[in-house]
């Protein structure tokens, strides 16, 4: 692709990529970071792309390149611009204390997740114990997805019953339950 061709690519879609960005990012700096990035992918694979596509290509990218860049270096970025001069000589310390910040809220995650796991296994077995219709309402509008009419047909009740049923779980649960799910 020739410069002259590029340039109004440039021109013609630059605003777009950029309100994309800025729509994920609510930054502008960081939004024409963003362009410039999308913009050098673009200038790579320009050949492998059909004209028509671009409008979409810039979109997808755009939005793909801002959530990148919220993941990856929207806390360095965070972190880096608050430090004082002092902080600034030792840089590389930032970036090793994120890594270990993240590392330790990605722990935290999979700790937490299986906690609820655990919390959720229990709650099932309580249940299939306390009612087992209960339990057979919860496996098939919560697990399965079943809608409130494919439930109630299944077991044999009405719609209303279904609810008022579902409505007598959801508080027992809350009864016994609250407590240790904000615990967790």
């Amino acid at each position: 692709m020739n410069e002259e061709k590029f340039r109004k690519i440039y021109q013609k879609y630059y605003h777009l990529v950029k309100k994309v960005a800025f729509s994920i990012l609510q930054d502008l700096d960081f939004s024409e970071d963003v362009s410039q990035e999308v913009f050098l992918l673009f200038s790579a694979k320009s050949d492998t792309l059909e004209e028509e596509y671009y409008r979409q290509w810039f979109l997808v990218n755009a939005k793909r390149k801002a959530i990148d860049f919220c993941r990856k270096a929207y806390q360095v970025h965070e972190i880096t611009a608050s430090m004082s001069p002092e902080e600034e000589e030792e840089g590389d310390n930032a970036v090793e204390w994120i890594s270990e910040r993240r590392k330790n809220f990605f722990e935290d995650e999979i700790a937490h997740g299986m906690v609820l796991r655990e919390l959720t296994g229990k709650l099932f077995q309580d249940l299939a114990e306390k009612n087992s219709e209960w339990y057979e309402i919860m496996m098939r509008m919560v697990v399965e997805g079943e809608n409130a009419d494919e439930t109630a047909r299944a077991l044999g009740i009405s719609v209303e019953n279904l609810r008022a049923k579902k409505h007598r779980m959801k508080v027992w649960i809350k009864e016994h339950y609250k407590d240790e799910y904000e615990r967790a």
